[in-house]
């Protein structure tokens, strides 16, 4: 399943919805080309492997640029808007290394959000539940990985969105005090 970043921006506004959080006003911020999601999709690969991709707006760094050193992470997550729960990778030179596999890299982790930031953040960071391994291949403006669908936190037919972020303090996010900004 593949989608432009129209409907993704106006899925991502339908998760406030769904969660019920009427106090957020998604505000997402411009950034690098490379974490303005273009396209996506979410498809089986095989009867126990998963394959995600997303496009983005400009070649993907495989290595810290000044974007992501100058942030405390940033990533491309694959939600599902229903529950906000979503499979991000991620890249966090400026907060340390957190990840057996390629920590110094692009990693994932699986999530939970929740409304309640504060602008420009859109969203809380609840909770950051597993760090799973997997195949991640970038290539230009493409990422792509292939993870066993056991270690994803919902069903591939359950996520509906993809989008670039960032990750800041903000003291409104109870428990983690982290916010997610959304990046176009």
């Amino acid at each position: 399943m593949s989608h432009s970043p129209r409907i993704v921006r106006g899925l991502a506004a339908g998760l406030v919805l769904n969660l019920a959080f009427a106090a957020i006003v998604a505000a997402s911020e411009a950034g690098p080309g490379y974490i303005t999601v273009d396209s996506w999709s979410a498809n089986a690969a095989s009867n126990n492997t998963v394959r995600l991709s997303a496009t983005t707006n400009g070649s993907i760094p495989k290595s810290p640029d000044s974007f992501i050193n100058s942030n405390a992470i940033v990533g491309i997550a694959w939600a599902d808007l229903g529950t906000g729960t979503a499979l991000v990778a991620t890249i966090h030179p400026v907060i340390g290394r957190d990840s057996n596999q390629r920590p110094g890299q692009w990693h994932l982790h699986t999530v939970q959000l929740a409304g309640g930031a504060t602008a420009p953040n859109d969203f809380c960071l609840v909770a950051v539940v597993t760090t799973p391994t997997a195949g991640l291949r970038i290539q230009g403006s493409t990422m792509t990985i292939d993870i066993a669908a056991s270690k994803l936190p919902v069903s591939y037919g359950a996520i509906d969105a993809a989008v670039g972020f960032t990750v800041h303090g903000d003291g409104a996010c109870a428990g983690s005090g982290l916010g997610v900004r959304l990046r176009t």
